[in-house]
């Protein structure tokens, strides 16, 4: 039975085998890159916000990766000549950002990411992903809505 035959399993059966098989095809495909999911996506936020503190790449990766993990990869960035420390953002804590060669890295990367994602959106317009988007935030605002105000699930 294939996969689209299956519409009686429920939404977390959906999003966690999605979850695992993207985690699964970024890590194969960025093999040869050295490179994991966790470690794709702290490049890539340094490569989008430009110089940011450790608590802020945190805030994004939270849900992957534990705070111990993300020093162990901007050690690894760092260690490989991607990624440098900046001095002091805003908050007085260290900034970090790509450096030259990170930079050049990341371009290279990217372009094995974009294949990734082209064969994990095969069959699916942006309409599509941007309601898959907006439904998941949905649910995880009434989540975190009614978790906030202390309620109880029944």
């Amino acid at each position: 039975m294939s996969q689209t035959q299956k519409p009686h399993l429920p939404i977390g059966y959906w999003l966690k085998q999605a979850d695992n098989l993207i985690t699964e095809h970024i890590n194969q495909a960025q093999a040869a890159n050295g490179l994991s999911r966790s470690d794709w996506q702290v490049l890539n936020t340094l490569a989008e916000a430009g110089p940011i503190s450790k608590e802020q790449i945190f805030t994004f990766m939270r849900t992957f990766i534990s705070a111990s993990e993300l020093e162990n990869i901007l050690t690894s960035l760092i260690e490989r000549g991607w990624a440098e420390a900046v001095g002091q953002d805003g908050d007085n804590s260290i900034a970090f950002q790509l450096s030259d060669e990170g930079r050049q890295q990341h371009a290279s990367i990217l372009t094995v990411q974009k294949e990734v994602r082209q064969q994990a959106m095969q069959g699916i317009s942006e309409d599509e992903y941007a309601t898959v988007v907006r439904v998941l935030q949905q649910i995880v605002n009434n989540l975190e809505t009614r978790q906030s105000a202390g309620s109880k699930f029944s």
